[in-house]
């Protein structure tokens, strides 16, 4: 079997996958939580290339070997993040934000960010209130915008209490605010 045929049935198994049940629910959910309706004008676009992402992301899994159990969750973030990543593109065009045209420019351009502010970059964020955070509130950015985590899950991963996760949430909305 060549390598072509093998590539259009993972693709065809991924959207068996996708159609089966109610699997596509994921992507709908994925954009119930960017707040993305019905009437929104890229609707339509985002829950294609969220099924193209199912797909992708399901054939991933497999390629991983993640066990059957865990493929809707990783299958999730990868659409999460996918459609993030949509948006941002939409928002930087919109703005008149030119993109790099080599990848390695922007690469180096991220590095030279991630050196300036720190480690964790949000993206999202103006360069000047990242100056102003903390390492621990820009940590907090960067999970919270940049992963979609919670409260509770910032807080088990930067080993410390949610109370110590809502003080760095007050102090970005504080510098956000000046």
């Amino acid at each position: 079997m060549t390598n072509n045929k093998k590539q259009i049935e993972l693709y065809q198994d991924a959207f068996n996958f996708l159609l089966d049940g109610d699997h596509e629910l994921v992507v709908y959910g994925v954009l119930k939580k960017l707040h993305i309706r019905h009437d929104n004008p890229y609707y339509d676009d985002l829950v294609q290339e969220g099924m193209v992402a199912f797909a992708e992301k399901y054939i991933q899994a497999i390629n991983l070997k993640k066990s059957p159990g865990s493929y809707l969750l990783f299958i999730y973030q990868g659409v999460y993040w996918h459609l993030l990543d949509c948006l941002r593109k939409e928002m930087r065009h919109r703005a008149g934000i030119e993109e790099p045209d080599d990848e390695t420019d922007l690469l180096a351009e991220l590095e030279d960010k991630k050196k300036s502010v720190g480690y964790y970059d949000t993206h999202i964020i103006s360069d000047e209130l990242m100056t102003q955070l903390t390492r621990e509130e820009a940590r907090y950015l960067s999970l919270a915008y940049d992963h979609g985590m919670n409260i509770t899950e910032i807080a088990k991963e930067c080993h410390c209490s949610r109370t110590t996760v809502y003080q760095w949430r007050r102090g970005v909305i504080k510098k956000f605010q000046k």
